[in-house]
């Protein structure tokens, strides 16, 4: 298993991608529609963190489908670490945090640090959420 972080800089020419190559990769209707808004299906991942017409998620590959999205027209992984429990996201997270060019990218779909107003004091917060998400992590044992 891989975990990585993907990022896509142009969501709807992807969409358009798959619908014409790989029409399997996106959650269908009833009538064989694309459903809307598109969703890629077929493995394990986060909900998607997007902002315009970019997004990123945390997926959960096999082996197989790390290969086959490491080549797939319009995905760039952004980071990846073979799973191996507790600790996994982490690594993958650091990668992004360690390389200047990828967290530039991240930062164009992710608010690492964001601001709210309580409604009730008026007051101004600041909260810290560096990660938009990850896969549950077990213990592993080999």
């Amino acid at each position: 298993m891989i975990d990585a972080i993907v990022f896509v800089e142009d969501f709807a020419s992807f969409v358009g991608y798959l619908d014409a190559n790989k029409p399997e990769a996106l959650a269908r209707d009833e009538e064989g529609s694309m459903t809307m808004p598109p969703v890629v299906v077929g493995f394990s991942r986060t909900p998607a963190a997007m902002k315009g017409n970019s997004l990123g998620a945390y997926f959960r590959f096999t082996d197989e489908q790390a290969a086959e999205w490491r080549n797939t027209p319009g995905v760039e992984i952004l980071a990846e670490e073979i799973y191996n429990g507790k600790g996994t996201a982490d690594r993958v997270y650091q990668q992004i945090w360690d390389d200047p060019t990828k967290l530039a990218k991240y930062d164009t779909i992710w608010d690492r640090v964001r601001t709210f107003e309580d409604p009730e004091t008026g007051e101004t917060h600041t909260v810290e959420q560096p990660k938009f998400g990850m896969i549950a992590e077990e213990e592993f044992t080999s």
